[in-house]
This record gives structure tokens, sequence and C-alpha cells, in this order.
């Protein structure tokens, strides 16, 4: 892995979904709605936001606990770019052994469907410092986004995310439901039980660790 932020002449392996491999067991993807779906249109400045990102890291602390050792991302804006960062700030901590980050990338061009500067700024960072890229599928496939949501499913044991009930017809229901027929641990939470998420004050913090939906609440 290279160093968070980036190193002049640090290459990242690239694969394709053929010559990837893993341990299945000990890996843990992650799925959840793009920044305009999130909080504050997920504004890292906001207190819910910030209280989101805490929740995302104790369940990535506790995959951890658990033995899982990879993590993979599908690097799209919003959920995706946060816990990838996450996972290399907890992987830069040292606290933790050795961490692998996989980015899971659609399509090799995904870079340029990101909009904002910051954003922008956070996808090369993450990408210049993860242990390897997989490029799923080209642009011109329709279903490049399915098959990078598959790719995560088959090769985790675990799907750490977050959601909103009524997002029928979004990626991250899709991932949801591939997880579930997958038979994956499912760690989801709930955009509308946690109202906390989208109060914009330091009185969030009082709330403690973000509720979680069980497998029989999960939509369908």
């Amino acid at each position: 892995m290279c160093h968070f932020g980036g190193t002049e002449g640090c290459k990242v392996k690239e694969t394709t979904v053929q010559e990837f491999n893993c341990d299945r067991l000990h890996t843990c993807c992650f799925t959840g709605h793009r920044s305009r779906d999130l909080p504050f249109g997920g504004d890292m400045r906001k207190q819910g936001m910030k209280c989101l990102a805490s929740s995302l890291q104790l369940l990535i602390v506790e995959a951890i606990a658990d033995g899982y050792d990879t993590f993979i991302s599908g690097m799209s804006d919003g959920i995706d770019l946060l816990c990838a960062q996450l996972v290399l700030e907890t992987a830069r901590s040292g606290r933790y052994g050795k961490i692998k980050l996989i980015c899971a990338l659609p399509y090799a061009q995904q870079y340029r469907e990101i909009v904002s500067t910051l954003d922008k700024y956070k996808y090369t960072v993450i990408i210049d410092g993860c242990d390897e890229k997989v490029i799923v599928s080209e642009k011109s496939d329709r279903e490049r986004y399915k098959k990078r949501n598959q790719f995560m499913v088959d090769n985790s044991s675990r799907v750490i995310g977050v959601i909103k009930s009524k997002q029928f017809g979004s990626g991250t229901l899709q991932t949801v439901n591939m997880a579930k027929r997958a038979g994956l641990e499912i760690k989801m939470i709930s955009l509308e039980k946690n109202p906390q998420l989208y109060i914009d004050t330091d009185e969030v913090r009082s709330f403690g660790k973000a509720a979680l939906l069980d497998d029989d609440s999960l939509p369908l």
C-alpha cells in the first residue's frame, strides 16, 4: 500500500476480474448512496456526516476484530469514497496489522464522472494508496455498474453500507439484494432510523453508534 496522500512513482497493481484473487471469508465490501442522497449532500463539514463517518469507522474496526483484512470499494462518490478513505486511514494508523484496500472500478475512466474538485482529489489519493485496482468492465457496457457490484459481492462475505429504504432502483439496493442472495453478512446503517445524521449540531455526538437494519427490515 502506498502512503496515504500518494507518493511519486508509486505504482498500484491493476488486475482484471479473471486475474483477481482474494480470501473471500476475510474480505468485506462497501455499498451506499452517492453524495446527493446523503445527509447535507455528503458535506463532511456537517456534524451529521461526521457522525455517519464515525459509525462507518466503528463497523470497519469491528470487521477487523472479526478477522477481516481486505476491503473492496466501488469508488463512486459518496459512501464508496468515504469508506475507502476510512480504510486507508485505519491502515495508516498501524494499529490493526496489515489491511488491504481493493478499488473495484466499473470502467477504467471512472474518474471522469466525479464532479466535485474535492472528490476528484480524494479519488486520486485513494487510487494511489490502494493495494490493487480491478477494472471490471468497459465504459460502453451498460451493465458495468451491475457487474462491479456483483464482483464485490462474489469476493466478499460481509457488506457494510448506508441505505435509504425508499431508494428503489438504486445500485445500493441492487448490491444489498445480491448480498442477501449470496448469503453475505449485511451491516447496513439506515438513514431513516438515524435522524441524528440530519442534525447539524454538536449535540449529535450524544446519540452514540448508528442503528443498523436487521435482516428482516432490509428493503427488497
